[in-house]
């Protein structure tokens, strides 16, 4: 690692994840702004980090520097963006690669990368740009266990972590990856039903925004199961009671998990698309 107290992390894609990982370790000091460099080939990618004093590289010889990379690319662009580093004539194997990808197993990296790399594979989320992200991070035995608790240690800075293993990481991807969206789809639900009921959207997307807030609050703190907190607010023969039923006779429950195994399906086919080439 480098000799400075703090690593220097190297981010290999500039979209939106690599901007939710770095504010968060800028915004809790984990790590500075000076010890980040990006790299992305759109090049316009960089506007969104003009208020950041990030080093901002046209190549990536700069990554030489990197203690750490993050591979913050979409799956398919994996082996192309990984190849270049081949042509800069970097010492790669004193890295560790921090892989964002769905669906990209660790041995196809260490494959794209032509030695036996030391990577660490992550499922974050997008809310991390504002504080309240969660990151899967799958165990590898082939990582030293000091550098795995390094970047475990560093990422629980900025989101809640689980540690999970790497057959999980599919999978995850439809519990904190993929759900954010299932979320406002939901809050639009909500909505589109205040208007047609008669509620403006604007009277009702704070209500809707505090109630869901103070929802997921009280799952953490009252100590109940999440079926005796519905049971708590549908009274016998009430209203909540009567639109609770609507949602189980259209199979509410059974929609979602047929939408998260449907995420994980297409993440075995982008491990599959990958490793057949």
């Amino acid at each position: 690692m480098n000799n400075t107290a703090m690593p220097v992390v190297g981010f290999l894609g500039a979209g939106n994840i690599a901007n939710a990982f770095i504010r968060g370790f800028i915004n809790t000091k984990t790590i500075p702004e000076g010890n980040i460099i990006i790299f992305d080939n759109i090049f316009s990618q960089y506007e969104k980090f003009n208020d950041i004093k990030v080093i901002k590289a046209t190549n990536l010889s700069e990554f030489e520097k990197a203690d750490f990379i993050f591979i913050c690319v979409k799956p398919n662009n994996v082996k192309t963006a990984l190849s270049m580093f081949k042509e800069t004539g970097i010492d790669l194997e004193e890295k560790t690669f921090v892989s964002v990808c769905a669906g990209v197993p660790v041995e196809f990296i260490k494959n794209c990368l032509g030695f036996e790399a030391s990577v660490i594979r992550t499922m974050p989320s997008t809310p991390m740009l504002v504080g309240m992200g969660a990151v899967a991070i799958a165990r590898n035995p082939k990582v030293k266990k000091e550098t795995f608790e390094f970047v475990y240690n560093f990422i629980s800075k900025i989101a809640v972590t689980a540690v999970l293993e790497e057959s999980q990481m599919n999978p995850v991807i439809s519990v904190n990856g993929s759900s954010p969206a299932y979320v406002y789809l939901f809050i639009k639900a909500l909505l589109d039903g205040a208007e047609d009921n008669g509620i403006s959207k604007d009277d009702a997307l704070p209500l809707i925004l505090k109630t869901v807030e103070g929802t997921v609050e009280m799952v953490r703190r009252s100590g109940k199961s999440i079926e005796e907190l519905i049971k708590d607010v549908a009274s016998p023969n009430g209203t909540t009671l009567k639109a609770l039923e609507k949602l189980y006779e259209g199979n509410f429950e059974r929609t979602v998990s047929d939408a998260m195994t449907a995420c994980t399906g297409r993440a075995d086919e982008i491990t599959a698309e990958l490793t057949s080439e």
